[in-house]
């Protein structure tokens, strides 16, 4: 009784500040902790755009098909732009005819034709995948900021956004060539992110070993993309070869056929095929391991083959 006297009673009207804060009495025998439950704007991004399934979805689905409507630009870009002609080395100077008997000249690679209207779209996705990149990478910084910068991603992404910013403000440079293309693998991450987030909801075997199958025939056809419009880029300077031109010496060479009908002329396009060959050698024997180790692991769930049989006979007897 002699405590309940010693405690002041509380104004009708108190703020809950004023009880925080104890400007209701000036008691030091009287602690009052609060503690605040509130995710901050950061916290509350990363609910939306990370940790939420249908949301965090959807952004990989937009990313996707981001990067893929890049590279569809970028093929427009190529059928739009002959490759026997080019720019003498800026945006306003006048065209100049590049033929495989002349002297090998860095300029048909360095710069390309680009229309107006198609400079402007790619500046528009470049601007929007830009900024979709930094929120990305702002709402997975966990305090090691090199371990963001130096991904892969991250690289391939300023690598192919940046210079669309600088053409902005410096107009000779629109027509400076871009490897637009790289974008097939930044689509390939996307996609098999989103694989490896429908994997963990559905939590089935034959799902997982699907994904390897998938995951290794997306890695083709970057592959073969890659190499397809880096050649027909290079060639510029050399062989003036087309898409189609490409697509064909590409897919007679990773066949082992090789006719020898259609060959790079230059040793920048030569190297490249070099270097393609041996990226194969080693990413695709890597993913077809992983799709094998798959395949045992799901052989393994399976009943043997004597007790379906067994099975199927007794339900038609």
């Amino acid at each position: 009784m002699e405590l309940e006297k010693d405690v002041q009673p509380l104004p009708p009207r108190y703020r809950f500040r004023d009880l925080l804060m104890g400007d209701w009495q000036q008691d030091d025998r009287v602690h009052v902790e609060f503690y605040v439950n509130e995710n901050s704007f950061k916290e509350r991004l990363k609910l939306f755009f990370i940790k939420n399934q249908r949301s965090s979805l959807r952004v990989r689905v937009f990313n996707c098909s981001l990067k893929l409507l890049s590279c569809l630009l970028y093929i427009i870009r190529v059928l739009l732009d002959d490759p026997r002609e080019s720019r003498g080395g800026c945006w306003e100077c006048t065209k100049q005819n590049y033929s495989a008997q002349q002297k090998f000249d860095w300029t048909p690679i360095i710069w390309v034709n680009r229309p107006l209207p198609l400079w402007g779209l790619q500046v528009l996705v470049a601007l929007i995948s830009f900024w979709e990149t930094m929120l990305l990478t702002y709402l997975g910084y966990k305090g090691n900021i090199w371990e963001q910068l130096l991904r892969i991603p991250f690289i391939l992404e300023m690598l192919n956004t940046l210079p669309f910013f600088v053409t902005i403000f410096w107009p000779p440079l629109r027509n400076v060539f871009i490897p637009v293309f790289l974008n097939c693998w930044l689509a390939k991450h996307a996609l098999e992110n989103m694989i490896n987030d429908l994997h963990r909801a559905i939590q089935r075997t034959h799902s997982a070993m699907f994904n390897q199958v998938f995951i290794l025939i997306c890695t083709l056809i970057c592959l073969m993309f890659t190499c397809i419009c880096g050649i027909q880029h290079l060639e510029r300077a050399g062989n003036n070869l087309t898409l189609f031109d490409s697509l064909y010496f590409c897919i007679v060479t990773f066949s082992t056929v090789g006719f020898g009908d259609v060959t790079p002329k230059i040793w920048p396009s030569q190297l490249l095929v070099v270097i393609m060959i041996c990226v194969a050698l080693i990413v695709l024997p890597i993913q077809v391991t992983t799709v094998t180790l798959w395949l045992s692991v799901f052989q393994a769930h399976l009943p043997p083959y004597s007790l379906v049989l067994s099975a199927s006979s007794s339900k038609a007897k």
